[in-house]
């Protein structure tokens, strides 16, 4: 009986991308009012569209629907560059890869994020498609 629990365990994981192995998923530098927090971990989520939140010593930061939000709170910024890509997978989770650099009354913060255990055919679509939109940027 056991050995058939492995079996059925074994090929619910073939089914399922490997994830690529990240030095960190969130990198950079996050500020809250001239002092520095510590960057804990990412989880992408989504709604209707991918959104990813970003845990910090100090607190959380939300990236969605073009918007940052501070523990729950929507940030008027003065500046928000942001490059990101993600996707949702069949089983309902999703995985989000992308930069931040952002200027929003006493945050700052300029991350590298790369959330959700990023698979080898999910990052080589969003490779794909960050190079698509370069090319569509330049016409």
């Amino acid at each position: 009986m056991r050995w058939c629990w492995l079996a059925v365990a074994l090929v619910g994981a073939c089914d399922r991308p490997a994830p690529v192995p990240a030095a960190a998923e969130v990198t950079g530098e996050f500020h809250v009012g001239g002092s520095a927090a510590k960057l804990e971990r990412c989880r992408p989520g989504h709604a209707v569209h991918v959104f990813v939140e970003v845990d910090t010593s100090l607190g959380t930061l939300r990236f969605g629907e073009g918007k940052l939000f501070w523990d729950g709170n929507e940030l008027a910024c003065e500046q928000l560059d942001r490059s990101w890509g993600g996707g949702i997978r069949q089983d309902g989770s999703a995985y989000f890869r992308g930069t931040l650099t952002f200027r929003c009354g006493k945050l700052a913060g300029d991350l590298r994020l790369d959330c959700g255990h990023i698979a080898v055919p999910e990052r080589a679509e969003l490779d794909r498609n960050q190079a698509a939109a370069r090319g569509s940027a330049a016409r």
